[in-house]
């Protein structure tokens, strides 16, 4: 008797399709929210988003999902994420926030709301989508009893408080400050100071000669990762600043020492401590001058992080953090 020794296999497979997003149950009804036009976009084991560092000591945690065209059938979701909804297998409705939703670019983000029943090994969730009477995103709720400190983690990137004593950066994959200077300019070597003027602990700093010339720059950079990064979810970055001349902060996708950029340029600089704030929607708009080709271009390829200064002697820098990113971001 011939045996049939593929059933078996093809079970398996099946079994592991389902749990691939946009490879799960095609249509699911019985739920008072679902209608016929309801789809089940794909089933996800929580262990393939929540990365160990996010794996909490309390009861509690928010998690990141990313999708792109390889995880993800943008076709089957409206433009802006409006009618997706992240629920538990027996379709209770989970908390969740979009970051995100660029149906055109096909990119996405949302943060979900894990509390300790999904923190255990092997716990899945399922997305849907095609509910267009109602948008279940609440970022509220997503956040509501997570600690100011633990939010903190969760959304933002420190990149230097230069408190640990070298010139390494705090990143997760930790690269050195630099300096370095365009023609007819110098530069020092970065190097550690007393913060100062109102600051306690450390601060960065350079010493520079730069003159009021077009495109003559003196810097301070680090890289922000091993490859090219997608910082498309960044709200803002935030740094302190002192000493002379003006300053310009860039964002930049560097091949070599050269390579497009996204800047906010000439800000002055003075003696006294200043907080900036630089959100993309700051950033100046494109016009190729100094390869300046504007957020869009850089923002999801982004490799250093740069300080461009002239017109002085000294730029002093201090708690350099991006906002709405995570260190998953940073590679």
């Amino acid at each position: 008797m011939k045996r049939h020794r593929s059933l078996p296999c093809a079970f398996l497979i099946a079994s592991m399709l389902a749990l691939l997003p946009g490879c799960g149950s095609d249509r699911v009804s019985g739920n008072s929210v679902e209608t016929e036009n309801t789809v089940a976009l794909g089933i996800l084991p929580v262990d393939s988003f929540l990365p160990e560092w996010n794996r909490p000591a309390s009861h509690l945690t928010v998690a990141t999902l990313r999708f792109d065209a390889r995880n993800f059938d943008f076709s089957r979701s409206s433009a802006t994420g409006r009618g997706l909804r992240l629920e538990r297998m027996d379709s209770t409705l989970l908390p969740f926030e979009i970051v995100f939703w660029d149906s055109t670019a096909s990119r996405g983000r949302l943060r979900v709301r894990l509390d300790s029943a999904l923190l255990t090994r092997g716990s899945r969730i399922r997305i849907r989508s095609r509910l267009p009477q109602a948008n279940f995103a609440n970022s509220q709720a997503t956040w509501q009893g997570i600690p100011d400190a633990q939010r903190l983690s969760l959304t933002s990137v420190l990149v230097d408080d230069f408190e640990h004593g070298t010139l390494w950066n705090r990143l997760p994959d930790s690269s050195l400050w630099y300096s370095s200077a365009s023609e007819s300019c110098s530069v020092s070597s970065p190097f550690l100071v007393p913060a100062g003027h109102g600051r306690t602990g450390n601060a960065l700093a350079i010493n520079y000669r730069a003159p009021q010339q077009l495109f003559r720059f003196s810097l301070l950079g680090s890289r922000l990762g091993t490859k090219p990064n997608s910082l498309r979810s960044l709200d803002s970055l935030v740094f302190w600043a002192r000493g002379s001349g003006s300053l310009s902060a860039a964002f930049d996708h560097l091949y070599g020492i050269t390579g497009p950029k996204s800047w906010k340029s000439n800000m002055p600089l003075d003696t006294a401590w200043r907080r900036i704030r630089i959100r993309p929607e700051d950033l100046d708009p494109a016009d190729g001058v100094g390869d300046n080709y504007g957020w869009k271009a850089v923002r999801d390829s982004v490799t250093h992080l740069t300080f461009l200064v002239n017109t002085g002697s000294e730029l002093v820098i201090d708690n350099v953090r991006l906002y709405g990113i995570d260190r998953d971001d940073l590679h």
